[in-house]
């Protein structure tokens, strides 16, 4: 029989509306509030203090404190996932999953640990658990998981997996060329470190291939809710797993996020991950945390250099808005070039004509901003690190 919890149960009736107003009205990008909105509706306790946890997290909503507002329910909500070891890897579940995601002990994936406190994480800390040694240069990538053609200004005769193979071929070209400048004047890919996602579509998809293209140094950071996004073989049932389970491909070191607040926290530690003064690129990239808690947290927190780069536009000239009729971001990279006054390219603009050496690729960088800033931030970083 199920357990009956009047005072959680009337408190929820009545104040339903007031809290998913309260919640939807905030900030923070839409799956952090589904999120938060599932969690708290299918929460077992009629405990006083969470009760009292839920007015204090809407006063700090209303206050414009995200952060604080999930740290404070956080406490008061039991965990949501969790992983055990076992014989054919590490276990990944989460309560809303049919099956876990397994994975397996190969050379290169070290999983470091569920980020619950991500304010006691540093750059340094993350990247030498990772890899036993911080890199000269660590860098970010976000972006879409993959591009509508419902998004495309004017419609498209493309469907949605030919633009996304095009967002991600072009997201390769980008990297690929910097990176092969910077070996050119003479970087090693050790030195090297990239900061991505489990997700094997768009942005994500095209960061591994970057990795593995070029040698460099891949960790990953993900909010549980998107890790079953995986690259993965879905395996029959065992007497381990009755329902199943997905066994994931996936060889670098992993840290992941859970419960409530885990859009939030991957946030913040993304951009710790990424690294202060390092850059970050911003291709595209829709609602979801990206054009207001996401830049929020890396140019407040992390301090990164944010490069938006609005790629299909520059490459395709595919154009999507900025924006729906509703003020839904679409392209959160145009949003910010829109919202910039003035280039935010143009002060690095003088540092890579002049003292970026000279090469045939580097001719070819030249032509396109976005391209040339963060080639001018990676080589600075290594030379400045006497990597070059």
């Amino acid at each position: 029989m199920a357990k009956v919890e009047p005072v959680l149960f009337n408190t929820l009736l009545q104040n339903s509306t007031k809290i998913k107003k309260a919640i939807l009205s905030t900030s923070t990008g839409i799956s952090q509030k589904e999120i938060l909105v599932n969690a708290i509706k299918f929460s077992n306790t009629s405990a006083p203090d969470f009760l009292n946890a839920i007015d204090k997290m809407l006063e700090q909503f209303n206050k414009g404190d995200i952060t604080s507002g999930l740290q404070i329910i956080k406490r008061v909500i039991p965990n949501q996932a969790a992983f055990k070891r076992t014989a054919k890897g590490l276990a990944v579940m989460a309560d809303d999953w049919e099956k876990p995601i397994v994975f397996p002990n190969v050379k290169g994936f070290k999983m470091l640990d569920w980020a619950d406190d991500a304010s006691k994480l540093t750059t340094e800390n993350l990247w030498t658990q990772a890899h036993g040694k911080k890199p000269a240069l660590t860098m970010g990538i976000i972006g879409n998981s993959n591009i509508k053609p419902e998004q495309v200004l004017g419609g498209c005769s493309l469907s949605k997996k030919e633009l996304s193979e095009k967002y991600e071929s072009a997201i390769q070209e980008f990297y690929n060329t910097i990176f092969a400048y910077l070996k050119e004047c003479g970087a090693k890919p050790k030195d090297i470190g990239l900061a991505f996602a489990h997700s094997d579509s768009g942005v994500d998809k095209a960061a591994r291939k970057i990795v593995e293209d070029n040698g460099i140094k891949g960790f990953a950071i993900t909010p549980t809710a998107y890790t079953k996004y995986v690259r993965g073989i879905e395996m029959e049932a065992d007497k381990h797993f009755p329902n199943g389970y997905i066994l994931a491909d996936f060889p670098y070191p992993s840290i992941l996020t859970r419960n409530i607040g885990q859009i939030e926290d991957y946030v913040t530690i993304y951009s710790k991950m990424t690294g202060k003064d390092m850059p970050l690129g911003v291709f595209n990239g829709g609602e979801h945390a990206f054009s207001k808690d996401m830049r929020k947290a890396l140019v407040e927190k992390g301090g990164s250099v944010v490069i938006p780069t609005d790629i299909m536009k520059d490459k395709f000239n595919i154009v999507i808005p900025a924006t729906d009729k509703d003020g839904t971001v679409l392209n959160a990279a145009r949003n910010m070039l829109e919202e910039i006054n003035g280039s935010p390219y143009e002060q690095y603009k003088y540092a890579f004509k002049n003292y970026l050496p000279n090469t045939k690729l580097k001719s070819d960088i030249a032509q396109y901003d976005p391209q040339a800033t963060i080639a001018t931030i990676a080589y600075t970083k290594l030379k400045l690190a006497g990597k070059i």
